[in-house]
């Protein structure tokens, strides 16, 4: 009976300690919502950041470099922490899949560095409303905000001249986000000057003015407006610059293409011969498209051309010739990419948090590429392959951003 009753407990505690390691957590447990969260703290981190780089330039313009040189810091850290955690959500999504230990580990350090970005962020931004909470320079700051609003004023009839000239050189598409920059510039002026009026009128004698609020938005309203501005004169810059580049790389095709025949026909063998045959047809077909009213779109067919050309005469050039090609192609490449850029980082501002995490990444990967293609002294051919991927990064961002926006009803 005694042998019975000590067998039964040591079938009872194997079973219970068979059930206790089985309910122990796997390193894949939880992933998905871990995941989820990474991707959410991703999406309100870069707007952090973005909002706080803004904010940084009110808050020099009001305080000075000397009470900003904190706030620069923190910006400069949470920016930091902001690019490692893209570059392990890039790694955590590339073609090689990572042990579930390793995500679990790497998503937990993306929510760390995001969360530490946000709540740095944060800190300083609470420290700067009560800073300006403090501020009794109410009369000052309408002074110079009605000063503002003047030089903005006079800007606006230049910016209409300069979206006219544009409108005559360049497809309408590629001034899609300056549609309504007037109307805009000046509403938002309008709401600056009304917001002063009304500061003005409750503006106390004694120098300590319950004004804040009014002047803030003032303030901001100007600042947008400047912004709208300034996006008529930068957008005329890219666009100016892809047409010089497209000029230059068109100039340049010629030569690029009296080589490619002399290769086809000194190749080894008729499958080299062929290939570099099919790439000088490209090439003449993307230079005979030549649209001088979308330079992006044609700088971005014939480089796109020109880099398959490169590759089938890789092995029939010598080094010298190779980086002669490359500073050739280099800068229509990065004006391209550049002006790309732009626009998608104008369409993730507009979209907001309806714009995922993915496409910021690969916009981040996109700045990062270019960043490396620009850097001084870098190889010409190093610096080409960096712009190209860049170009390939930022395609990827634009249609996921437009994807985001399409599924959000915007």
């Amino acid at each position: 009976m005694l042998v019975i009753v000590i067998a039964v407990v040591v079938i009872a505690l194997v079973l219970l300690f068979r059930r206790r390691d089985g309910a122990k957590p796997t390193a894949a447990s939880g992933i998905e919502s871990l995941t989820t969260k990474a991707n959410v703290l991703l999406v309100r981190a870069d707007e952090a950041v973005t909002s706080a780089e803004n904010e940084l330039g009110f808050a020099i313009a009001q305080f000075g470099e000397e009470r900003t040189r904190d706030f620069a810091e923190t910006l400069t850290t949470a920016r930091a922490k902001l690019d490692a955690a893209f570059r392990l959500r890039h790694d955590l999504d590339d073609a090689f899949p990572e042990s579930a230990q390793r995500q679990r580990e790497w998503t937990l350090q993306i929510v760390a560095h995001c969360e530490n970005a946000i709540a740095a962020l944060e800190k300083q931004d609470r420290g700067f409303a009560r800073l300006r909470g403090a501020e009794v320079a109410a009369p000052v700051r309408l002074e110079q905000v009605r000063a503002g609003i003047h030089a903005a004023s006079e800007r606006v009839p230049a910016a209409r001249a300069t979206l006219e000239r544009l409108r005559d050189a360049f497809d309408p598409a590629l001034l899609a986000s300056l549609d309504s920059v007037e109307v805009d510039a000046v509403a938002l002026l309008d709401t600056a000057s009304n917001e002063c009026d009304a500061a003005a009128a409750a503006v106390s004698p004694s120098g300590v003015n319950s004004v804040g609020d009014r002047l803030a938005a003032a303030e901001s309203a100007l600042a947008r407006a400047g912004l709208r501005l300034d996006a008529v004169d930068a957008r005329a810059d890219e666009l100016d610059g892809a047409a010089a580049a497209l000029d230059t790389l068109v100039s340049s095709t010629a030569a690029d293409l009296a080589e490619a025949r002399a290769g086809r026909d000194a190749a080894p063998g008729p499958d080299e011969s062929a290939a570099i045959g099919a790439a000088i047809g490209a090439v003449e077909s993307a230079a005979s498209s030549i649209d001088t009213k979308n330079p992006v779109a044609s700088l971005d067919a014939l480089g796109t051309a020109i880099a398959a050309l490169d590759h089938a005469l890789a092995n029939a050039r010598n080094q010298t010739e190779r980086l002669e090609h490359a500073r050739s192609a280099l800068d229509g490449t990065i004006a391209s990419v550049s002006t790309q850029l732009s626009e998608v980082r104008s369409f993730i501002a507009v979209g907001g948090r309806r714009v995922g995490a993915d496409a910021r990444t690969r916009l981040a990967l996109a700045e990062r590429e270019l960043a490396e293609a620009t850097i001084p002294g870098t190889d010409p051919v190093t610096a080409l392959d960096a712009a190209r991927r860049a170009v390939t990064h930022v395609r990827d961002a634009d249609a996921l951003a437009r994807y985001d926006a399409q599924r959000s009803g915007r």
